[in-house]
């Protein structure tokens, strides 16, 4: 996927660079046309560039005076096209980034993705497994405020305490895996407690550090499952199987399916398990409830210390907030 991404958007800044150089062109005859004399400064200007870089080739060092005669001819070729209605720098090169010039690329001599580049990469891989654009669900913009800061029913702490350790918890895992202490994650607890928000945090920390995350919702894998035993053909639960880290979002909520979702869902856990590849889910059900729907054989694969497991408690915040 990431390489796929990687060659699409290389053609696309590729055709930004075609268009730009149309739009060269385009602005520097429009400029000739309404002042001619323009032309000998164009060729004087273009003559010395010509005659440094033959130099430099060469082996010559260019002449001592290059920039200041560059700079008077500058100077006269801006001063005509203000005359005539034109912006200073209309001839100048057109880039839509500045700071690689439309390469995607900054840095010399090593390369690295330019940030314009690497942001539109991101935006893409996030929109390819589901996730938001942008940094709206991240660790960065995680706000604390939002969680009430009383101390909950029968506890000495408040909602706002367990959230805190909770983001830590995550965002630690998220930054260690596959190197964590737990190679599982569950998120358990009623719905509007923040479950979602932290997967996708994690998703997106791990996509920066180039592991290959795959997310779903539960009714996602249900359709999986549900094709794979009518048809025979298991691509894509081979493809669940096989990322690095798949998230599964909302699980129990999906209608249960004899011979189907239990089946299913215990081969696919299994399965990772001995790849060693690391399962995160959210579900709304709680540890009994998750263990009734799921049966007993299910909850000991995640229910253990290799599965980081975290209850959330307290009020369902976007209600609270709305």
């Amino acid at each position: 996927m990431r390489s796929e991404i990687l060659r699409e958007l290389q053609a696309e800044y590729e055709q930004r660079r075609a268009l730009n150089l149309q739009e060269e062109n385009r602005r520097r005859e429009e400029a000739l046309t309404a002042c001619p004399e323009l032309s000998a400064l164009l060729d004087e200007r273009e003559n010395m560039i010509f005659a440094g870089v033959r130099g430099i080739l060469a082996g010559q060092s260019p002449a001592a005076d290059l920039p200041e005669r560059m700079e008077i001819v500058n100077r006269r070729v801006a001063a005509l096209l203000k005359r005539h209605g034109f912006a200073p720098d209309y001839l100048d090169p057109v880039y839509r980034c500045r700071a690689c010039k439309d390469t995607g690329y900054v840095g010399e001599p090593v390369k690295e993705m330019c940030a314009c580049l690497r942001g539109a990469f991101y935006a893409r891989l996030y929109k390819r497994i589901g996730l938001a654009d942008g940094d709206e669900q991240s660790f960065e913009r995680f706000d604390l405020s939002i969680f009430p800061d009383t101390p909950l029913p029968g506890k000495g702490f408040s909602q706002r305490d367990v959230m805190a350790m909770f983001r830590n918890r995550c965002q630690q895992w998220a930054d260690q895996w596959p190197e964590s202490a737990s190679k599982d994650v569950l998120l358990m607890g009623q719905s509007g407690l923040g479950k979602t928000y932290l997967m996708h945090a994690m998703a997106k920390r791990l996509l920066q550090r180039g592991k290959n995350v795959l997310l779903i919702s539960a009714y996602r894998f249900l359709s999986t499952a549900r094709n794979a035993y009518f048809s025979g053909k298991t691509e894509e639960l081979d493809t669940l199987a096989d990322a690095d880290v798949l998230m599964l979002d909302d699980l129990g909520s999906e209608p249960l399916m004899e011979n189907i979702t239990i089946v299913q869902l215990f081969n696919l856990i299994n399965e990772r398990q001995v790849r060693g590849r690391a399962t995160v889910i959210t579900t709304n059900l709680m540890a009994e409830e998750f263990r009734q729907r799921y049966t007993e054989r299910i909850a000991s694969r995640l229910m253990n210390d290799q599965c980081m497991v975290l209850h959330f408690l307290g009020d369902d915040v976007r209600r609270r907030n709305r």
